[in-house]
């Protein structure tokens, strides 16, 4: 088989859990990509802005970031999918009237918190999206909406994830990468979707492509590819969908997977 397009999740898959990965040894694996023309994708639920400085020693790489909803280059957003007007403050709506969560509206400049947020959140929001704004209200902000990104009590990740997908309605998808932690993107929207655009602009079959992932946003990504990677520790659903296997996250799973595939 012969690859043409490399496409990974972030975390839970090509980071380790402390949000890291070997970039001596990855080094070596760009570098034989692009000498052999093999296109490099971030495909992530994570926020454009943090995947480029994840990779900025890298710049050839490509971004599939919020899930689907935006994909680019380090110099150029090629494309974005954003909710209709009444769409974002439905779903606004929605998230304000539930307890025990907290909420992110992901836009095309910036992501917006609002200002009563608990510290911690705040934190950890400022990691993951390091283009950020604190407002009053969310339902004033005035960006292009891509995502929400919305936090729950862990044990409780699937009752809310079946509570939203009924309060909002069809025209969301609502998928978890495990943890608490969920996204709302447009139903038509995902990390195929952001691929199959990248096949078209580059002129790469899908079956020419290699994805790697562990959780429930990544399945639509690797039914999509022609060879489909599970990390170790991912989970039922992503081993069931992916007919090959790594080792898990924190022993650089993706980076093995392709020195082997590669052979280098």
């Amino acid at each position: 088989m012969t690859i043409k397009l490399v496409a990974t999740d972030m975390d839970g898959t090509f980071l380790t859990d402390d949000k890291h990965f070997d970039k001596e040894r990855f080094s070596h694996v760009y570098d034989y990509m692009t000498k052999n023309g093999i296109t490099f994708v971030s495909a992530s639920g994570n926020q454009y802005y943090q995947l480029k400085d994840f990779f900025k020693d890298f710049p050839k790489t490509l971004f599939v970031a919020e899930n689907g909803a935006l994909v680019g280059s380090h110099d150029k957003i090629y494309k974005t999918d954003t909710f209709s007007h009444d769409v974002v403050q439905k779903t606004i709506k929605v998230l304000n009237s539930l307890d025990d969560v907290q909420s992110i509206v992901c836009g095309e400049k910036s992501a917006y918190i609002a200002k009563n947020v608990t510290p911690e959140f705040a934190k950890m929001s400022k990691f993951y999206f390091p283009e950020i704004t604190s407002v009053d209200k969310l339902e004033d902000v005035t960006d292009n909406i891509l995502k929400f990104s919305i936090n729950c009590p862990p044990d409780e990740t699937e009752a809310y994830m079946e509570k939203l997908a009924d309060m909002i309605g069809p025209t969301v998808s609502v998928v978890t990468s495990g943890h608490g932690d969920i996204d709302v993107i447009r139903a038509d929207v995902n990390k195929a979707t952001g691929l199959d655009y990248l096949s078209d602009k580059l002129n790469i079959e899908p079956e020419e492509m290699c994805a790697f992932g562990d959780g429930g946003n990544d399945l639509e990504m690797l039914r999509y590819v022609g060879h489909g990677v599970a990390m170790k520790n991912a989970s039922p659903i992503v081993h069931e969908t992916a007919p090959f296997e790594t080792v898990d996250n924190n022993q650089q799973g993706v980076i093995q997977h392709l020195e082997e595939l590669f052979e280098i």
